[in-house]
């Protein structure tokens, strides 16, 4: 379970005493690709650990129809906030794929939160994910190829492993669009497709492509 944990981004370079506590109140859980972790609006007692897989946190429409709304990857954290505030989780979240997860027990992980390095990661992520949310909605009053720079050259990493939709989605544009902006940046020879990662390949060339 130590070797495990050593994967999860909120657990790097902790020491092996701390860690084995911690594994203590662990479980790990194989999901397959579609079967669901959660749903909206249940309570329990843990959060959750990706050690591999990825995981799709999404809304349901009175219709039914499945709206995404994030997605995580290996070493990724999720359903901690929602502990934290002691509220049920207000999204659903499915397995992408085949995945392996750590489940946390979140009432005994709550006497380290107070504490460093807990603390101050757990604060680092929190600020981070409202400084992104600050700045993506400043961006919807530009046009759709300025938000899809501004991003690439701001939050590289929300073009690597997040599905075209779901990032079109957040960009408050259509995947088609989406497509066709990376195309042309492609073709320009601006960005290249990498594995699953989209790199910027001339960062001056993209600033002076269109300034916000």
């Amino acid at each position: 379970m130590i070797n495990k944990l050593r994967k999860i981004s909120l657990f790097f370079n902790i020491e092996d005493k701390l860690l084995k506590e911690i594994s203590s109140f662990c479980l790990v859980k194989k999901y397959q690709k579609n079967e669901i972790i959660f749903y909206e609006n249940e309570k329990e007692r843990y959060f959750y650990a990706i050690i591999y897989g990825n995981i799709l946190m999404y809304d349901v429409d009175l219709k039914g129809n499945i709206i995404p709304k994030n997605q995580f990857g290996c070493s990724d954290i999720f359903g901690l906030i929602a502990q934290i505030q002691n509220k049920p989780f207000c999204l659903s979240a499915k397995s992408e794929s085949e995945s392996e997860i750590i489940k946390i027990d979140y009432e005994k992980f709550k006497n380290y939160i107070s504490t460093p390095p807990f603390s101050d990661r757990i604060i680092k992520m929190l600020s981070h994910n409202i400084i992104e949310e600050t700045q993506f909605h400043k961006l919807q009053k530009y046009d759709a190829t300025s938000r899809v720079i501004y991003t690439l050259l701001n939050f590289p990493h929300k073009f690597i492993r997040k599905k075209k939709y779901m990032l079109a989605k957040e960009l408050n544009m259509s995947p088609e669009t989406l497509s066709r902006i990376l195309s042309k940046l492609k073709n320009e020879g601006i960005i290249c497709y990498c594995e699953k990662a989209i790199k910027v390949l001339n960062e001056n060339k993209l600033k002076d492509y269109f300034i916000i």
